[in-house]
């Protein structure tokens, strides 16, 4: 490989342009390729993005040469097949979250890049965000004491019965989508949870449409999370210390600024942290193939697994079943 790594793009919708956006301002990437279902998708895709070759098909760009490490912008139903499939035709692979539908498929990537010693990576972009970085080394500091509780939400109305958001042929349902953010906060700043229960309620068309569940961690602290596609919240989280309160503005998955309130009757502290979206989880990836690493030493496959058991857990919970796994026995 080269000093320039050449990225082919899996998928051509709206967070793949994201995706497109991003790369483009990163030194050392070059988008040589894009893959879609069609080749008029494809062609478009590729003209608006300046994006030399086009094809027709996943399988042609897997089979693309040129192209060192592909991103993974499709709906999670089709991430498994997909990840694999570029594995095992050599090209390293950064996966937009959720990383599959279940634990099982899960292990089938991972297996995919042990056994073709190629990079994989869940593209779980908060982790790389400044802002997090930075909060996350503030609370290691001291700056709040103890942590007693992680509380978040994520609801946003997605209310077309027939979008990918609702369907279950697609992975549907709130959690798989958005509530991996809310999620995902306490194991950040805790770790694994030893406890989880939820409640929730069912879409028509049998997918989570709410869910709110509450976690505890090894040290007594406690995740409270909600997620839903039937409304708006305040897209704000709140970290709950014995000395003090971190508040993470909205959007706090891609946060620009976070404030600590100490309890000592001090002033707020207001931090800024501004981020350039998509592009530090791929400037990671780069940097971690560049070493010749295969695993994220911040987004590791156990913390992908680990959430994707967790999720597992939540779903078994509320009765939410996909037609492949109904179909799996």
């Amino acid at each position: 490989m080269t000093d320039t790594l050449r990225w082919g793009i899996a998928s051509t919708g709206r967070i793949s342009t994201q995706m497109a956006e991003a790369l483009a301002t990163i030194d050392g990437a070059e988008i040589v390729a894009v893959g879609s279902r069609t080749q008029a998708a494809a062609d478009e895709f590729a003209a608006t993005h300046s994006i030399p070759r086009a094809h027709g098909s996943y399988e042609a760009l897997w089979a693309d040469d040129g192209v060192d490490i592909v991103y993974i912008g499709s709906p999670h139903s089709e991430h498994c097949a997909m990840a694999v499939a570029a594995l095992d035709a050599g090209r390293h692979v950064l996966c937009e979250k959720a990383f599959a539908i279940n634990a099982g498929e899960a292990r089938e990537m991972l297996d995919a890049a042990r056994r073709n010693d190629r990079f994989i990576m869940e593209a779980m972009w908060s982790w790389f965000m400044p802002a997090w970085q930075e909060l996350r080394a503030r609370i290691e500091d001291g700056a709040i004491g103890e942590i007693i509780s992680v509380d978040a939400n994520f609801c946003i109305p997605m209310r077309d019965v027939n979008g990918r958001h609702r369907r279950p042929d697609l992975a549907g349902g709130a959690l798989l989508d958005v509530g991996i953010y809310p999620l995902s906060i306490g194991r950040f700043l805790l770790g694994e949870p030893t406890d989880v229960k939820v409640l929730g309620r069912l879409t028509d068309q049998g997918v989570d449409g709410l869910v709110g569940g509450v976690m505890q961690h090894a040290s007594g602290a406690i995740t409270t999370f909600t997620t839903s596609l039937d409304a708006i919240s305040d897209h704000t989280a709140r970290i709950v210390g014995t000395d003090g309160l971190i508040t993470v503005a909205a959007p706090f998955w891609h946060p620009s600024e976070f404030t600590i309130t100490r309890f000592d009757g001090s002033e707020p502290e207001r931090i800024e942290a501004p981020n350039r979206g998509l592009a530090h989880e791929a400037e990671h990836a780069m940097e971690c193939i560049g070493t010749g690493a295969t695993e994220s030493d911040v987004q590791t496959w156990a913390a992908t697994l680990a959430n994707m058991e967790l999720m597992d857990d939540i779903r078994r919970q509320l009765g939410v079943v996909y037609p492949s796994e109904a179909d799996a026995g």
